[in-house]
């Protein structure tokens, strides 16, 4: 049974200048407690894949603070990565992993992603006992390529200056220049003469029937990325999604708009930034997202 699931493979990232996301790079003493059951990981040894996942947790985890008391079992298996819909019995979250040997790159991308997964909330949009409302599941998932992003180019940042091993420093330009050959990929461009409104509403109705088509996604998320990087609060305001359960499918403008409802006023500026981004215009030219109880003039 499966909570959410993406394609296989990884995907990189782009390095982040930004000081918005540059600052408080040391992460905090304690968070996510993550455990790594024995598998078919190849050459990587347990407890360095737990080193590895726990960094990336920390560099996320300050952001999503109802979270931190969080525990996260990791295991192998083929059919990841993806989050159960059942917690282990002491709790936890069960994540599956499917990299193999030391490639800690792809071991903080693929983690990362289902941590995005846990942070938004994904089982309130459960509408059986296995299966979740893929209506606007598209949208989740290129948001939570994005923040894979973030993490990976703060787990490069933390590692040169506290690798999890004394004598790993050597590793930490091998995320960047990971991030760089993935992330020059002909598919995450735009088509030429093409905004991204447009793409989208060329596109709308593929991702709504199938939200898993990995280039689609990896374009929305590196669309995503500049707003995730340079937005205050971009992080805490994912934390937010998903707060109000709906019972049926929903538009995807009224999926946003209960985002923006649910979402604490000092982050919902990122919001208004996604809006913008893929904002639709009726035939009078007025924006169709209709902001319940909001002050459009306040968005970007």
């Amino acid at each position: 049974m499966r909570f959410f699931s993406i394609p296989a493979g990884v995907i990189a990232t782009v390095i982040i200048n930004s000081s918005v996301l540059a600052a408080n790079l040391q992460p905090p003493p304690a968070g996510i407690a993550v455990t790594v059951e024995q598998g078919d990981w190849g050459a990587a040894r347990t407890p360095y894949i737990k080193a590895v996942l726990t960094l990336a947790a920390n560099a996320l985890t300050p952001y999503f603070p109802q979270h931190a008391s969080d525990k996260v079992l990791v295991a192998f298996s083929k059919r990841g990565p993806r989050v159960l819909f059942e917690k282990s019995k002491d709790g936890a979250y069960v994540v599956l992993l499917n990299v193999q040997d030391q490639r800690w790159d792809q071991f903080v991308y693929q983690f990362s992603h289902e941590l995005c997964h846990i942070f938004t909330n994904g089982e309130y949009r459960k509408i059986g006992r296995d299966e979740v409302a893929q209506d606007n599941q598209w949208f989740e998932e290129g948001l939570c390529e994005s923040v894979s992003i973030v993490a990976l180019n703060r787990v490069a940042a933390a590692w040169e200056h506290s690798p999890p091993y004394s004598g790993w420093e050597s590793y930490a330009p091998a995320f960047r220049e990971y991030a760089q050959r993935l992330l020059s990929a002909r598919h995450r461009e735009l088509p030429v003469n093409r905004s991204f409104e447009e793409w989208y509403d060329e596109n709308r109705e593929t991702l709504k029937n199938n939200p898993y088509l990995r280039e689609k996604d990896e374009l929305f998320a590196t669309q995503l990325l500049p707003l995730l990087e340079n937005t205050p609060g971009s992080l805490q305001a994912i934390g937010y999604l998903n707060r109000q359960r709906s019972s049926s499918p929903e538009s995807f403008e009224a999926y946003l708009a209960s985002w923006y409802d649910s979402c604490p006023e000092s982050y919902r500026d990122f919001i208004g930034q996604v809006m913008s981004l893929i904002e639709r215009r009726n035939r009078d030219g007025l924006p169709v997202v209709a902001l319940r109880g909001a002050d459009k003039s306040s968005l970007h």
